[in-house]
């Protein structure tokens, strides 16, 4: 027995068909993308760390080749 569909569900399989071929090529929206994009991958606390003991080390260093005594004397 063959029945015949309704224009309601012939327009939808219609919209799911057209849609199938889409799967998994969606767009990023633009503020996903915004906050993708804005977000570093090291914070600057960390890189001022580093910063900080590269720069002093490297002064005791200097100090050390001059001659410079870093101990405290008694």
């Amino acid at each position: 027995m063959a029945t015949s569909t309704s224009p309601v569900i012939r327009a939808r399989n219609a919209k799911y068909q057209a849609n199938v071929t889409k799967r998994g090529q969606t767009k990023i929206s633009a503020h996903a993308e915004k906050k993708v994009a804005k977000k570093p991958t090291v914070s600057p606390m960390l890189v001022g760390c580093i910063l900080l003991m590269l720069c002093g080390g490297a002064i005791f260093e200097v100090l050390r080749l001059f001659g410079a005594s870093t101990e405290p004397s008694f």
